[in-house]
């Protein structure tokens, strides 16, 4: 009988032992995988974001309007379908405007850009998702970067994401993630 009564109390030593080291590394674990999730969705938006900016010059450089071509009828098929898709033009997911052109400080340009791939172009939707994600500010707290070299944009996005439990002080992670592509010419 005494020995049974020992072994009970083994068990629950080796239990309030173990069990705050299995919640501390779960805990851990599912930290890590929602920042992974949190940089995916953000890569993805960025990516998006980019291959879209980078379709911008070929449109505004080589494809003619009817407006602009001061006629009544279109050079061919694919300017009238383009045409008729610019007349709903949203900031959010194309521009008509040569951006690129104007050196490396227009960076509103990406940020409504990834504003559309992101949330649909609504502000208040990006910043409530990225900060329910953790990043810290939200939207505000991105610091977007535009670089165009020839042919070649390259788009930088600075945060700093919070991490889910706080564990030794641990808080904030500063992220940087680039971007780089060829614009259509």
């Amino acid at each position: 009988m005494f020995r049974r009564n020992e072994q009970k109390g083994s068990v629950t030593l080796e239990t309030s032992v173990v069990l705050p080291i299995f919640i501390f590394m779960f805990l851990f674990i599912y930290g890590f995988f929602s920042i992974v999730s949190a940089q995916n969705q953000i890569t993805h938006a960025l990516i998006q974001s980019s291959k879209s900016l980078s379709l911008d010059s070929y449109l505004t450089e080589n494809v003619e309007s009817a407006a602009e071509a001061k006629t009544k009828f279109w050079s061919g098929f694919n300017d009238m379908a383009l045409d008729i898709v610019r007349m709903d033009n949203n900031r959010y997911f194309s521009s008509q405007a040569d951006w690129y052109k104007a050196g490396n400080e227009n960076t509103s340009v990406v940020k409504d850009r990834f504003v559309g791939y992101f949330a649909g172009g609504d502000k208040n939707i990006a910043n409530d998702r990225l900060k329910n994600l953790g990043i810290k500010s939200g939207l505000d707290g991105i610091d977007f970067e535009l670089e165009t070299n020839g042919e070649i944009i390259t788009i930088t996005i600075k945060y700093e994401i919070q991490y889910l439990f706080d564990f030794f002080g641990m808080g904030k992670i500063p992220m940087e993630q680039t971007i780089k592509s060829r614009m259509w010419m």
